[in-house]
């Protein structure tokens, strides 16, 4: 296959190699049965980030996947994955959910960063809750590898969030709840129930 550029611009001459790449990347991807999502970047997902080490080492991401249901409340699948992290730890993965607050979904997550309007003159509140997943009594928590690599996927339900709202969020990982030696944060989402 022979492929010629013409024109004035520089910038097309030298990208079209990008180009015809995505466009067959993006052609191959597109089969209806995808292999198991096991990366241990963002994982697949409606809204989605990355994930990096504030405390310790480690990296990764997560995503939300918000799902309809007749009940009309929040409901999603959520997806975590680490690598690099501490060896052999458990995580419990958590939340900073902006519900009923000001600015909630102006995406910077006030709550996760401790910063007006989710200040002391609002109603206390922990900025991390941990999550439950749907159907379970104990926390969202994962195991690392000996390498430090972990995934964790789970359903969540939230009732008292009904349906069209949108909400900042922003997560946590963290391998002990007392005196943390590895916290892993994400960026702030903005989600929108479905």
């Amino acid at each position: 296959m022979r492929i010629t550029i013409t024109g004035r611009s520089a910038f097309y001459r030298k990208a079209w190699p990008t180009i015809l790449f995505a466009t067959i990347a993006t052609a191959a991807c597109s089969d209806s049965t995808s292999p198991a999502d096991t990366t241990f970047d963002n994982p697949v997902g409606t809204y989605k980030s990355s994930m990096v080490a504030v405390v310790g080492v480690g990296e990764g991401g997560m995503s939300i996947t918000p799902k309809s249901i007749p009940e009309g409340y929040f409901t999603a699948d959520i997806k975590i994955r680490v690598r690099n992290a501490r060896a052999n730890a458990t995580y419990t993965v958590q939340r900073a959910p902006e519900i009923g607050r000001a600015l909630g979904n102006n995406g910077v997550c006030e709550r996760a960063l401790g910063i007006a309007p989710w200040s002391s003159t609002d109603t206390p509140a922990a900025a991390f809750v941990t999550f439950i997943p749907f159907g379970a009594t104990a926390a969202a928590t994962f195991t690392t590898s000996a390498s430090g690599d972990g995934m964790l996927d789970f359903e969540f339900r939230a009732s008292m969030i009904p349906k069209d709202t949108k909400f900042d969020v922003m997560f946590r990982l963290v391998d002990d709840m007392a005196a943390p030696a590895s916290v892993l944060l994400s960026q702030c989402v903005t989600v929108t129930v479905i």
